[in-house]
């Protein structure tokens, strides 16, 4: 199989920043003109997918009894990025991501009779895979402008300059099954050994912060982050501060589904899932001696210690479930049971690079930066050479996730062939990741005055020989759940129709989206700081959906047919926060890269104190903030409160599909042949009316309110509001999947 995709990134030309895309157009000159380097466009752009998947498999029998399949799959991609300008955000050309990743994955599989009543399965796989992410373009380090109410970004993407992964996995899985009268009995197993070897330096190019256009270039440096080597001089790939580690899952399992009757089956298991890192992290000789009694003063650290990797666990999984036919009409479904997952081994490899021995790393507190082009003339820490950089940390009984999840569910036939279901799911974390940077001072400096009273730290480290440290440990806090009913029925007339509804909502403190332990807890919204993470509705909180389709096939002949469908698709918005637009509001330490802190929802003028932004006066903005919170309902609701985290979402999107399919039958002998013409037409809405089918978008940090700084007394926040637009016009319209796209298929289907 060959895949060639391009995908086009389109700009419709409206940015809300302080500069014009003339301004852009001028950037883009004065780094060719000064540096030498080319941004790539800002405009329109193409993200490019190339693929090529290999399949082959033989089989043997190698008895009445036992037969042998041999499979191997190959995959080679590349990936070529293009991140789309948007109406708040430049994003030139080069600023993308160069991904060529090769897998190798191969498989022998033997299925035994084993007498009458006994089978086995026996499976044995060997998979490799090789990542190697790159920068597009010249090496140049990261740039991030803000830009009022925008903001502009070029250079080398900033976590993609010293980046390659290698994976060697090696499974084998055995299902060894007993039929006994009504019970079947199946006893296995399911191990992976699998060894690593990651190449990640974030930011090794450098990445520098401005706060506006006119700051870049005169060289007024605001922020700056870099890791680096500790153990080579090498900038980029090639580096020896790579993480070489191995570590296995090894799971046990026994299960027995029970017919009860002939209308009951019961099916019960227990699985024992064994997690192992068979590698033990490097650490500086004094981390534990000298820094971990000062950290250890400040936080509960739950027996981490430097240069140990988490104690092996045992994680029992028992489940339960049952179907029971109530009578020709009726099924009645649902189960019990704890659920076990695996772990991003991304997550605990970060101990055996951050480490403080093998990446180093400094930012705005350490040195003031100067703005430099070369990507391979940064600076190191000037103060500490080894130990330096993050450091990563899990607790002694760190445990993998786990959930209890209880479902039930009802089908019915309902009338003359309408077939009915209702179901209920509920989810209870078990355990989960929680995030702490240990290293941050958690002494609290004072809190704000006014009605707005979040705490604000010293900014301070607990050790300066690091710049963060973070721990990882558990919490049991978190929770979902989804109702679903459906409808439908086929009709003899070649008529189906269907339609469903689901609702859901869930809640989680760190969603464990990123690959960095330090991106996990920066990524928190809070009020009184990420190191006082709450929790709050998840990043994957379903919210409302409903599904609809109506299909009708027409038989003009035994050889030639029409099926006409149309689906439809309408679902709850994007979530997003209300934050202040400023990185580092609470001072705390290593927390600089992300606004994340919760607006206070102000009830009348006197909650908060705006200051005159330029002509525009503190009263005239409050009139425009006062609006504001009266056209969104959940702030209106909620003025005298914090907001909560993705308290909102974009407004619900409808989307229609519509497939035309025309077989063509040709019969040879006994055998017929067809052809398949096919015609789809994705958002066929927005084909008809350029104002259907909109999916709007918006950043899940909305910066709505600008904190400025402080009043005289040192204590009182002070804030402008710049918002203009209420309603829908606010957000962004996300370009490609609000078009419609067609699609043309041809097939030929032989018996």
């Amino acid at each position: 199989e060959i895949q060639n995709e391009e995908t086009p990134t389109p700009f419709a030309g409206d940015y809300d920043g302080d500069s014009s895309l003339a301004d852009m157009t001028s950037l883009q000159n004065f780094l060719m003109d000064e540096y030498g380097y080319d941004a790539g466009e800002f405009g329109n752009k193409i993200r490019k997918l190339e693929g090529t998947r290999v399949f082959g498999k033989l089989d043997f029998n190698l008895s009445v009894d036992h037969k042998l399949t041999l499979r191997h799959n190959y995959t080679k991609g590349v990936s070529t990025g293009a991140n789309a300008s948007t109406n708040s955000r430049i994003n030139f050309a080069n600023n993308a991501v160069f991904f060529p990743s090769t897998t190798n994955s191969s498989a022998l599989e033997l299925n035994s009779s084993l007498g009458d009543n006994k089978s086995n399965n026996l499976i044995i796989g060997y998979t490799t895979v090789r990542d190697d992410r790159d920068p597009i373009g010249q090496d140049f380090p990261n740039v991030f402008i803000r830009d009022g109410e925008g903001s502009i970004s070029f250079g080398s993407e900033a976590f993609s300059t010293a980046n390659a992964l290698d994976q060697n996995i090696f499974t084998i899985t055995d299902n060894f099954k007993i039929y006994k009268g009504d019970h079947t009995l199946t006893i296995g197993t399911h191990n992976e050994f699998i060894s690593f070897y990651n190449l990640f330096i974030r930011q090794n190019y450098g990445s520098y912060f401005f706060l506006s256009l006119d700051d870049f270039y005169d060289g007024n440096v605001t922020g700056y982050d870099r890791s680096y080597s500790l153990v080579d001089d090498l900038t980029g790939d090639g580096s020896a501060a790579a993480a070489e580690f191995s570590a296995a899952q090894l799971g046990f399992y026994i299960q027995d589904e029970w017919a009860v009757s002939n209308k009951m089956t019961v099916t019960g298991g227990l699985r024992l899932d064994i997690p192992i890192l068979g590698t033990a992290p490097s650490i500086d000789a004094s981390f534990n001696s000298t820094t971990l009694p000062l950290l250890e003063a400040q936080y509960d650290l739950q027996g981490a210690q430097g240069g140990a990797a988490p104690k092996t666990q045992l994680l029992l999984s028992p489940r339960i479930g049952v179907n029971f036919d109530a009578n020709k009409t009726t099924t009645v479904r649902g189960g019990l049971g704890v659920f076990t997952s695996r772990v991003p081994f991304v997550w605990p490899g970060g101990m055996y690079t951050n480490n403080g021995i093998t990446v180093g790393g400094l930012d705005e507190n350490d040195i003031e930066a100067t703005f430099n082009p070369d990507p391979f003339g940064q600076p190191t820490n000037p103060n500490v050479t080894v130990p330096a950089g993050q450091v990563d940390l899990f607790t002694e009984d760190f445990k993998y996730p786990q959930v209890l999840r209880a479902s039930l569910g009802f089908d019915k036939e309902i009338g003359d062939g309408w077939l009915g279901s209702l179901e209920g799911m509920y989810t209870k974390t078990l355990n989960n990741v929680f995030y702490q940077n240990v290293n941050s001072d958690p002494t609290v400096d004072f809190n704000w005055t006014g009605a707005d009273t979040r705490s604000i730290f010293t900014r301070g480290r607990i050790d300066d020989t690091y710049t963060a440290v973070y721990l990882a440990s558990n919490t049991n806090e978190g929770f979902a759940y989804n109702l679903t009913a459906s409808l439908n029925k086929s009709f003899d007339s070649g008529l189906f129709l269907y339609g469903a509804y689901s609702f859901g909502d869930s809640e989680a403190i760190f969603e464990g989206t990123s690959s960095q332990n330090s991106s996990q807890w920066r990524g928190a919204f809070t009020v009184n700081g990420r190191n006082n993470a709450e929790l709050g509705r998840s990043d994957f909180a379903l919210g409302n959906r409903v599904i609809a389709s109506i299909g009708q096939a027409i038989n003009w002949t035994n050889e030639i047919k029409t099926n006409v469908s149309l689906f439809y698709n309408g679902q709850s918005g994007d979530l997003y926060s209300y934050v202040y637009n400023n990185r580092n509001i609470n001072n705390e330490s290593g927390s600089t890269s992300r606004e994340r802190h919760l607006i206070y929802i102000p009830a009348t003028q006197s909650d908060i104190m705006l200051v005159a932004d330029g002509d525009v006066t503190a009263d005239q903005q409050w009139a425009a903030l006062d609006a504001f919170i009266e056209d969104d309902a959940y702030l209106s609701a909620n003025r005298g409160q914090y907001a909560e985290k993705n308290s909102n979402r974009t407004p619900f999107t409808h989307q229609w599909d519509l497939r035309i399919a025309q077989d063509l039958g040709i019969k040879l002998g006994n055998t017929t042949n067809r052809f398949q013409i096919s015609l789809d037409i994705f958002n066929v809405g927005n084909l008809i009316n350029s104002d259907w089918g909109a999916i709007y978008s918006n950043p899940f940090a909305y910066r709505l309110i600008d904190f400025e700084g402080y009043a005289e007394d040192g204590t009182t926040p002070t804030f402008t509001f710049g918002e203009d637009d209420l309603g829908n016009d606010r957000f962004n319209i996300s370009d490609r999947a609000s078009r419609w796209r067609g699609r043309i298929g041809l097939r030929y289907i032989f018996n």
